[in-house]
């Protein structure tokens, strides 16, 4: 794999939508302090995407990373966790690196808690995310799963509803999910955010929860280390370490 410039270039496929986003959105670019290219897929709005069933889309988005692939993208992910469904479809058909989905981290956390412990994830539909995404990412089909509020002004917000939006509103319907979902699931050790826009509300929800908190930025940090890995100064530090 050749990488351009001094940092490698991820290529972000966005949805075909339009909401305010935080810094900490992958569709803020200030989220990130390396090269970003944006592609996003006509049709692919948050509503079809998450409720997705089958493979529709999944012709538009290997050719939309494609094209980030040919303008420079040493690797691709998506702002839609719900894309875990297409997260083999994709790897097999890109030339460089493909991650998806925050779910991916679902079953690496697991292998890290405490005996007893559980992975509970966060969504923005609980009614949709199931077999399909969790089967896609090799995670457990019976890990526990909340959804944001139905009829909650996070949802609405991002399903086309601005005059509800806000920062704090967002904020109070995440740290609502985090709290149910540990009522309803106690032996939860950890969190992952299947949503991309609930990065920016990760602080808040650590606090609330009191668990480690991991998301789609948690992965990306993860995934860009590692397409082109930095150089360490050769001077050692004696006696230091061990």
């Amino acid at each position: 794999m050749t990488t351009r410039g001094d940092r490698p270039t991820l290529g972000v496929l966005m949805l075909d939508n339009a909401f305010d986003r935080f810094p900490g959105d992958l569709g803020n670019v200030s989220t990130f302090d390396f090269p970003v290219l944006y592609a996003s897929t006509p049709g692919a709005t948050t509503e079809a995407i998450t409720t997705i069933k089958d493979d529709r889309f999944l012709e538009p988005f290997t050719a939309a990373a494609k094209r980030l692939i040919s303008e420079g993208a040493d690797g691709i992910v998506t702002s839609c966790g719900f894309l875990a469904i297409y997260q083999r479809e994709l790897a097999q058909r890109l030339s460089v690196p493909v991650a998806t989905s925050a779910l991916l981290q679902v079953p690496w956390v697991e292998q890290v808690l405490p005996a007893g412990q559980r992975v509970g994830v966060i969504t923005f539909n609980g009614a949709s995310l199931g077999k399909p995404h969790l089967d896609g990412v090799g995670a457990a089909l019976d890990t526990p799963i909340v959804g944001l509020a139905d009829d909650g002004r996070f949802r609405r917000s991002l399903l086309g509803d601005a005059s509800v939006d806000s920062f704090e509103a967002r904020e109070a319907d995440a740290i609502e999910a985090a709290e149910r979902l540990l009522r309803l699931h106690p032996n939860t050790g950890a969190i992952v955010l299947e949503c991309t826009n609930l990065v920016p509300h990760a602080a808040a929800i650590h606090a609330a929860s009191r668990r480690p908190v991991y998301d789609v930025m948690t992965l990306v940090r993860w995934f860009h280390a590692g397409l082109k890995p930095a150089r360490w100064a050769r001077t050692p530090v004696i006696g230091s370490g061990r």
